[in-house]
């Protein structure tokens, strides 16, 4: 990093009561949203600590308290019921005013401990990660079961609202500003003719047949920190998203995520399905941690991972039809390539969709026999 990035971290640091000289510091290349550094102090004593130094996009979080907000809530409230054998979540130092952010010329840091041993996977086929990244999620939720929705802000409004993304996906094909909108008929019937299965859950919520829960909202399995040698999980992190939601989006986005056959991307559509061995692991370890779901939640689990990967697939398409001005690309077409990556993954889990449900209900089955990651 150049003199001046460090003196800028130097400077952060300084509204916190950490000691020492900057002897390394690295910006970390994971993560879309976030400007993350890993920060290495030497104190006196020659003893070194271990920081992770991170500016909040508040580009995408529009009010960067009310998501610290939320941490703080979630932090306190796990930090007073998780056993000593249970997954960390991720928490931030309080700077010398106490908060758990620092507010520098209108732009928000915070700082955490590096977690040591500690690596995280983009892309896993091993079992292991897989039923612990599950499991992790799954006792997240449990953790949070009882935690007040009231206490918690909508960080970002309508965040999981598939109804609304749909409405919104259909508003950018009639105006069609780029002149994109012609050539992606079979696309846009794929929505057109999958509205009403990729909108039961919001009717259902609506209806008052589930409940909203206090959820992650992010659930990539990168956003768990796994022990380098054992695979266990160490600390589920990226809570900028923890809002009221539901559990089945949760669940969802970790098997479009974990068991997509290809990457998110992928140009060969041959490649792309649903690998139900990864999404067996996932789901019993999900399932065997995750306690106190309704009926109705558990019946529709397997739809979640189909209403999620449907409502990412519109919005990837609506970006393209705009002129790509919400995610970032990197050649021509590219969200019109993630999108019909994502329509054939939905397309392989309708067709899987009872596989999948058969495998929920097993999974609840195998619960007692499941290993629980305490040792």
């Amino acid at each position: 990093m150049n003199q001046e990035s460090t003196d800028f971290l130097k400077n952060v640091i300084a509204h916190y009561d950490l000691p020492g000289e900057i002897i390394s510091a690295t910006q970390c290349v994971n993560g879309h949203i976030n400007g993350t550094y890993h920060v290495t102090l030497l104190k006196t004593g020659g003893k070194e600590d271990n920081l992770i130094v991170q500016k909040i996009n508040h580009y995408v979080f529009k009010d960067p308290e009310k998501v610290m907000h939320n941490i703080k809530e979630v932090d306190n409230h796990v930090s007073g019921r998780k056993s000593d054998t249970d997954c960390d979540i991720i928490s931030f130092l309080n700077n010398k005013e106490g908060r758990n952010y620092t507010e520098i010329d209108g732009e928000y840091w915070r700082i955490s401990r590096f977690v040591e041993d500690s690596v995280t996977y983009d892309f896993v086929e091993n079992s292991n990660v897989l039923y612990s990244a599950g499991y992790a999620f799954g006792r997240f939720q449990s953790l949070l079961s009882d935690l007040p929705m009231e206490k918690l802000y909508e960080t970002i409004p309508d965040f999981h609202n598939t109804r609304k993304r749909l409405n919104y996906f259909f508003e950018m094909v009639d105006l069609d500003p780029m002149g994109r909108a012609k050539d992606l008929k079979t696309e846009i019937a794929f929505f057109e003719n999958h509205t009403s299965l990729a909108t039961k859950l919001c009717d259902m919520l609506d209806a008052g047949k589930i409940p909203l829960r206090v959820t992650h909202n992010d659930t990539k399995y990168n956003n768990i920190l796994m022990h380098k040698d054992t695979f266990k999980p160490l600390c589920v992190i990226d809570l900028d998203t923890v809002m009221p939601g539901l559990a089945m989006h949760d669940f969802g986005d970790a098997i479009r995520f974990a068991a997509n056959t290809a990457v998110e991307d992928e140009t060969d559509l041959s490649k792309v399905g649903l690998n139900l061995d990864n999404y067996w692991e996932f789901t019993r370890g999900f399932m065997s941690a995750c306690q106190g779901l309704t009926e109705n939640e558990i019946d529709t689990m397997a739809l979640g991972a189909i209403t999620i990967t449907i409502e990412l697939a519109s919005r990837f398409l609506a970006d393209h039809i705009n002129g790509d001005k919400y995610f970032r690309i990197h050649r021509e077409n590219h969200n019109l390539d993630r999108a019909r990556c994502q329509i054939k993954l939905a397309q392989d889990m309708i067709e899987k969709y009872d596989v999948m449900c058969q495998m929920v209900n097993e999974s609840i089955t195998d619960r007692e026999a499941a290993p629980t990651l305490d040792n």
